[in-house]
């Protein structure tokens, strides 16, 4: 078992809380390239926003590491391969503002609404995986 230190497990639990503060949008950007080459884009990306609004009310009161951790592999690896991809596709079909949107889709993901507080997140992963005690260390 590989051992971290406290500066690696700090920087893991302020990534993931970052990711899971807007979990639907973060989720997204493999996968909204390859929902533009099935419905429109303006309704993918409505969905997206809404499903971040939505998030809001248990973002907090919700973590899963699991989750983070799988989302985030799926994340890393599917990106580029899927944003590419579907880019090159849309523009081969003449839809050159979904390809556009497409190809900046991870940039344009981390800037959607609502934002959230990163240190009430990581405090709660902290917790569970017993980085910080359940009391707060009081």
């Amino acid at each position: 078992m590989t051992r971290y230190d406290g500066v690696e497990i700090q920087r893991w639990l302020l990534l993931r809380a970052i990711e899971w503060c807007s979990f639907p949008a973060f989720a997204s950007q493999p996968l909204v390239p390859i929902a533009f080459l099935l419905f429109s884009w303006y309704w993918v990306i409505a969905t997206v926003v809404v499903l971040n609004i939505s998030w809001s009310g248990i973002k907090y009161s919700y973590v899963n590491i699991t989750a983070a951790r799988v989302a985030s592999l799926f994340v890393g690896l599917a990106i580029w391969p899927s944003v590419i991809g579907s880019a090159i596709y849309l523009f081969i079909h003449r839809r050159f503002v979904p390809g556009l949107i497409a190809l900046f889709w991870p940039f344009l993901a981390g800037h959607l609404p609502p934002y959230g507080k990163i240190g009430v997140i990581e405090l709660a992963f902290a917790k569970k995986l017993g980085y910080v005690p359940d009391d707060g260390g009081q």
